[in-house]
């Protein structure tokens, strides 16, 4: 990018101003252009989605109700304590946005979990019954340390010594974020443990001690605390529908006709 003698940016008259420093305009295709050297183009993607669902919604001859936007609309003013009409003026003024903006992001949620409740009809259930091990989930605590040497003497002090678990953890555990809490971990699922280990701790009962295993730059013990085998409730049938509805819309996707002229005008508002 070209500079003045006085070292300004110089930048192009093409394109849409998207912000002003010092009387200098950065357009909106520059910024572009240095999301994409950082890798944060992602939400344009996000955007392609959402769109390509309210076509599809509608398509499938979805519509939302006047009265549900507007309780839309009201609980948004709410989470934003918005209540006066003053404050909501002066807050949508100061983002450059409208109430018709916040009505718009209502409606095409609604479209979209409208959508994903007919696409995923019947599904969840029989999705459930099938990766149900998927869902399971255990409490655990670990002590995770660089030196196999230092874990396999912890592991020798818990096994024939009964030595206490948590103790161990917060004097020796390397991993700083769990260190204070005697090495708690929280809930795990299988996918989330070693393979070698993620069968026999499922399978173990509260307190039994496991490893040492390798962990990424170091080895680990584990402890389990309790079990909990999966239920279809509805953390885990929202979590399904989110998968299965993904997983049809991404297809979808492949399928749709999908653009980013804005990236395509970058490569002409090079200076």
């Amino acid at each position: 990018m070209p500079r003045t003698s006085e070292g300004e940016t110089r930048v192009s008259a093409h394109g849409v101003p998207l912000v002003r420093v010092n009387g200098i305009d950065v357009s909106l295709n520059q910024v572009v252009r240095q999301l994409g050297v950082a890798d944060k183009l992602d939400f344009f993607g996000e955007f392609a989605r959402r769109e390509l669902a309210r076509q599809l919604a509608i398509r499938e001859g979805i519509r939302t109700k006047p009265e549900d936007i507007q309780r839309d609309v009201d609980d948004w003013r709410y989470r934003h304590r918005l209540e006066r009409v003053e404050d909501t003026e002066s807050w949508l003024l100061s983002r450059g946005i409208t109430l018709g903006d916040v009505a718009e992001d209502a409606q095409a949620k609604r479209l979209e979990r409208a959508l994903s409740d007919r696409v995923v009809d019947g599904r969840i259930e029989p999705y459930f019954a099938q990766h149900k091990l998927d869902f399971d989930e255990a409490e655990v605590c670990w002590i995770f340390h660089r030196d196999k040497g230092v874990i396999d003497e912890i592991g020798l002090q818990v096994g024939e010594e009964g030595a206490d678990f948590c103790r161990l953890a917060r004097e020796f555990s390397q991993d700083e974020r769990t260190r204070p809490s005697g090495g708690f971990v929280g809930r795990v699922r299988r996918g989330q443990l070693p393979k070698g280990i993620a069968a026999r701790l499922f399978a173990a009962a509260p307190g039994d001690v496991f490893g040492p295993e390798k962990a990424s730059g170091g080895f680990a013990l584990y402890m389990l605390q309790r079990n909990f085998p999966a239920i279809l409730d509805d953390r885990v049938s929202n979590e399904i529908r989110d998968i299965l509805f993904s997983r049809w819309l991404q297809g979808e996707l492949q399928r749709a006709d999908i653009h980013y002229p804005v990236w395509e005008a970058g490569g002409r508002d090079r200076p």
